[in-house]
Parts: structure tokens; C-alpha cells; sequence
């Protein structure tokens, strides 16, 4: 608790009870006023004597006989400050020669605010009951009251040398006892991740005592399910495993900078910027195209757990036959289920959105993340004679498309392996790209083939190219 200085003893001083020649109103009989007189001045008298349990009896008969005097009742919450602060510094010595009976020092200082607040309430414009009540508070080790109590005792007189000088001792008080109880602590390999070797983020121990960062304990778990110091085998799950929060709460009070900047690379792997985009180096996908995926290599799994925990997106790519190298473009995708499996594995079900050009790439953590830029189809203004030829284009495109589907159901019905063909789902004809996107992904196509689409930026084109190719494929269902 915080030493009280001296300059509070100043408030715990009695006033004196007013006599009956200074009394002129007399709100009370003459009999009941001298009754009460000769109370509060026992009360006094046994308060500078230091006996303040027959001081607050004293006062107590007094606020019987006359209820609400603010100058009783501020002299009482003084005794009741000063018994609690006395029984707060009684050595255990003291106490085993001479045990007390009675209220505990906090319930003294509890009976001290009320007393205070009362005379707050109603005889608020002297700084004297702001000043006890300041006290009463931090016995109580309110620290932040007991400074708004000063504070609005110097709104009623802020020229009160003692409301200043109370003010003062108490922000050094609480400023140095604040940082008694928390001190600097050093960085030591204490708070290091043995696995990353920098500061801990999100630390997770282990059941056999052992303390790495979550993510880095759960990407060590991708390659086995022991603990990478003692090899004992771990039957946790590091998602789901719970954070060490007072490890945690240590590390962010007192390393803030650091840990800042730990988070900031945390969010920057998981949460890829719109320019970012971390690589699935497999297969084209193109624009409304929907496909099923099984996560089961340990670099993967790491990239998918980071990727939903952000913005569930990913870039799908493939191997440019031509170069042998990862094309120049892919198509982001977004996640829309993802089903993690007992063995670490994750099943996920993908659809293409955007496309975009690799600026550059690199590895990360074992999987690639590439710097992109966002592609389209050439754009025609609207309402121009162009774009409306388009959209006629696309409606006729539509409607070949419907006769397509409802062909290919009928002739490979029998043998029972439709591909499934969602009518509902046609792009209007508002948006003749992703149209386009939705007419090519009727027919299977070569891996180059599609990579050539997606690299196409003219829709009446890939119309244009996606009909020869439904024609092609009708003819060859005909055949059959």
C-alpha cells in the first residue's frame, strides 16, 4: 500500500463542535444542543489523546442526537482514518502480546469514506471532507478515487496549499510504488523461442515444460508430434492448445516494442496485403471455376492454417510447360470450406475470383509467396455500340450454352458420370468477362490451354473461342 505523508495528517484534526454563544440560529432545544456540545468535546478530547475507539463512540452518540452535522461526522471519518491507519502499521509483535477485538482496519476505512461522502453531499463546498475522503480511499488502496477526489476538492478551493501539496505526495506515492512492484525486467533467452529464436509470440508450453511460439510449435508438428527439445511425444493440438497468458501478459508489459513488432510480422504472414499473395504451385484454375483440394504436405498445411486465420484467399498456379518454371499468372482463390482431418491434413473446397501477374516471388517458410499485380479483360465504355454488341453476344452465347447442358445431360445420363452442371449459376449478362470465365469452365481442357485463357484479355474473344470448343465437345457426345 502507499505510505501516507505527512501532509494528510493536516485533514485529521477535529473541529470544534460550535458553542451555544456561537450558535445563533439554534436549530435544536437548548437541553439537546449542550447534550451534544458535551458529547463532541469528549470526542475531542479522546481524539488528540489517541483514543479513538472512545472518540468515534463519543461521535457516534452525537450523530444520534443530531444527524447529518458535517462537523460530527467529518470528525468521526477522521478517527475512523486514523484507527485503520494505526491498525495498519501494528507490528505482529504487537499483536501477539496484546491481541485486539474489534472491526479490521479496512472496514474502519470503509466507515471513514461513508462518513465522508456523506458530508461531500451535503456540505461540499469546504476541502475538507474532499480531503478526507482522498484518505479514507487510499486505505482502501483506490488510488485513481482518491486522486479524483482531490482533483474536485481543487474545483471547490484551488488555492488549498493542502489539496496541492496532498495531490503531489500522492503521484509520487503511487508513481514509485508502481514501479517498485514492476520492475524492469532484462531480455534473456528466457522469453526466446528455441525453434525461431526470437522473442516469444503467443508462447504455448508444453506438457512436458518445454515453451516455443504457437505457430512455430504447430509448423514443428507438421513434421511429427514430438516436442523438438525433449523428443517426448506431444498429444496436443497447437491450434486449439492454449496460450501461456501470464508468460504473455509478462512479455508484452515489458518488452513493448518488441512484441509490437512480433505481431506486426505475425499479421504480415497471415494476413498477405492486397499486393501479397501466398502461392499453391499445382494446377490453373481459372475465374468461377470450383475445385476440391487435399492439404497434406507440412509446408501447405502451415500456409493454409495461416491463411485462415486471415483473409482465406490463396494463388493458385501451375508449371508454364513451355518454361518449365511457374507461369507468369494465376487466379486468386477463396476458400470455401476448409475440413482439417485427424492426421493434420485439410480438405478444402476452392473458387476462383481474380487474376493476377507475378511480379516476383520467393520462398517463405518453405512455400511460395509472390509480389502481384491485379489483371482484366480490356474494359469497353458503357453504352457504347461496342459493349452492347458484347452483351448481345453474351445473351446468344447463354442460351447455346443452356442447350449444351441440358444435351450433355440427356446423352451421358446412362452412364452415370454427369459432370454437374449448375444452371442457376450463369453470370447475367451484365458482366460479360465473368461470363466468358463461366462458359470456358464447361469443357475440360489441356493445362496449356487454360493458361492461354486466363492470360486473354479480350471477352468477345474467349466467347468467341469457348463456343468453337462446346461445338467440338457436343459433336464428340454425339459420337458417342
Amino acid at each position: 500500500m502507499v505510505t501516507l505523508s505527512a501532509s494528510f495528517s493536516a485533514a485529521l484534526v477535529v473541529e470544534d463542535f460550535p458553542s451555544l454563544e456561537s450558535d445563533d440560529k439554534m436549530e435544536m432545544p437548548l437541553v439537546k444542543h449542550r447534550e451534544v456540545f458535551d458529547l463532541a468535546q469528549c470526542g475531542a478530547r479522546a481524539f488528540r489523546e489517541r483514543r479513538f475507539d472512545e472518540a468515534i463512540s463519543f461521535y457516534s452518540k452525537a450523530h444520534n442526537l443530531r444527524s447529518g452535522d458535517p462537523i460530527i461526522l467529518s470528525n468521526r471519518s477522521s478517527a475512523f482514518c486514523l484507527i485503520s491507519q494505526v491498525l495498519r502499521e501494528r507490528s505482529a509483535a504487537d499483536s501477539e502480546y496484546q491481541p485486539l477485538n474489534g472491526l479490521d482496519p479496512t472496514t474502519h476505512a470503509e466507515l471513514a469514506l461513508k462518513d465522508a461522502e456523506k458530508v461531500v453531499t451535503t456540505h461540499g463546498n469546504s476541502p475538507r471532507p474532499y480531503l478526507l475522503k482522498a484518505y479514507a480511499l487510499i486505505l482502501l488502496e483506490r488510488y485513481q478515487e482518491a486522486r479524483e477526489s482531490l482533483l474536485a476538492g481543487l474545483q471547490v478551493d484551488p488555492l488549498s496549499h493542502i489539496l496541492q501539496t496532498c495531490l503531489s505526495d500522492l503521484d509520487r506515492n503511487t508513481n514509485a510504488a508502481a514501479g517498485a512492484r514492476c520492475p524492469r525486467l532484462d531480455r534473456t533467452d528466457d522469453f526466446e523461442c528455441t525453434l525461431c529464436f526470437k522473442l516469444l509470440f503467443e508462447p504455448v508450453t508444453t506438457p512436458c515444460g518445454h515453451t516455443f511460439c504457437r505457430s512455430c510449435l504447430h509448423q514443428s508438428m507438421d513434421h511429427g508430434n514430438k516436442c523438438p527439445m525433449c523428443r517426448t511425444v506431444l498429444f496436443i493440438g497447437p491450434r486449439t492448445y492454449p496460450i501461456s497468458v501470464t508468460l504473455s501478459n509478462i512479455i508484452q508489459k515489458n518488452f513493448p516494442e518488441e512484441y509490437a513488432e512480433r505481431r506486426s510480422e505475425h499479421e504480415n504472414m497471415t494476413y498477405a496485403g492486397i499486393d501479397l499473395m501466398p502461392l499453391f504451385v499445382m494446377d490453373v484454375v481459372l475465374p468461377c471455376q470450383k475445385m476440391a483440394l487435399n492439404i497434406f504436405e507440412p509446408r501447405y498445411r502451415l500456409m493454409v492454417r495461416r491463411i485462415m486465420e486471415g483473409s482465406h484467399r490463396m494463388g493458385m498456379v501451375a508449371i508454364d510447360s513451355a518454361t518449365g518454371t511457374v507461369a507468369d499468372c494465376g487466379c486468386e482463390v477463396e476458400i470455401l470450406e476448409c475440413e482439417p482431418l485427424p492426421d493434420g491434413r485439410f480438405y478444402l473446397e476452392v473458387e476462383g475470383s481474380r487474376r493476377f501477374r507475378i511480379l516476383r516471388s520467393w520462398d517463405e517458410d518453405g512455400y511460395r509467396v509472390a509480389e502481384i499485380e491485379w489483371f482484366q479483360d480490356v474494359s469497353l465504355p458503357e453504352g457504347s455500340q461496342e459493349r452492347r454488341d458484347l452483351i448481345e453476344r453474351a445473351n446468344e452465347a447463354s442460351e447455346l450454352a443452356r442447350t449444351y447442358i441440358r444435351r450433355t445431360r440427356e446423352t451421358i445420363r446412362p452412364v452415370g458420370r454427369a459432370r454437374h452442371f449448375d444452371l442457376e449459376s450463369i453470370p447475367g449478362p451484365r458482366d460479360p468477362e465473368k461470363f466468358s470465365f463461366w462458359l470456358v469452365n464447361l469443357i475440360n481442357l489441356r493445362p496449356s490451354d487454360k493458361l492461354e485463357l486466363l492470360r486473354l484479355c479480350d471477352t468477345r474473344e474467349r466467347i468467341s473461342l469457348s463456343l468453337r470448343l462446346l461445338g467440338n465437345a457436343e459433336q464428340g457426345c454425339r459420337v458417342q
